[in-house]
């Protein structure tokens, strides 16, 4: 069954997850970095042309005031890139979001033991 527009699923939590995270360790949340993470930190299926789609939730969560828009950072030889944030409102769904931290987190364990 369809959810209504603009409600927030998995995938939007997901992201929501990954921009957190993001923000925590002091790196920089755009579209593509949050499509890659989808994929390898979610096992997302995603090929290229689902980008867009990332783009599309990311505009549904700013739309909705969880993330806001930051300055574009300016890329050698590529396009500048949107950077996204949580709002106060998006943290504040951190208990809902919270189980997509744990699996990053597990992950990033994970790696450091296999060091």
């Amino acid at each position: 069954m369809p959810r209504s527009h603009g409600s927030i699923g998995e995938t939007k939590f997901k992201i929501l997850a990954i921009i957190y995270r993001n923000e925590v360790n002091g790196k920089e949340a755009y579209g593509y970095n949050i499509w890659t993470l989808m994929k390898t930190k979610f096992h997302c299926y995603l090929e290229n042309i689902n980008l867009r789609n990332v783009y599309r939730h990311l505009k549904d969560l700013e739309e909705a005031g969880l993330i806001r828009k930051l300055t574009k950072q300016g890329v050698e030889n590529a396009p500048k890139r949107q950077l996204y944030a949580l709002t106060k409102k998006g943290k504040q769904l951190e208990s809902k979001f919270a189980k997509y931290l744990s699996i990053i987190s597990n992950d990033l364990e994970e790696k450091q033991i296999q060091k």
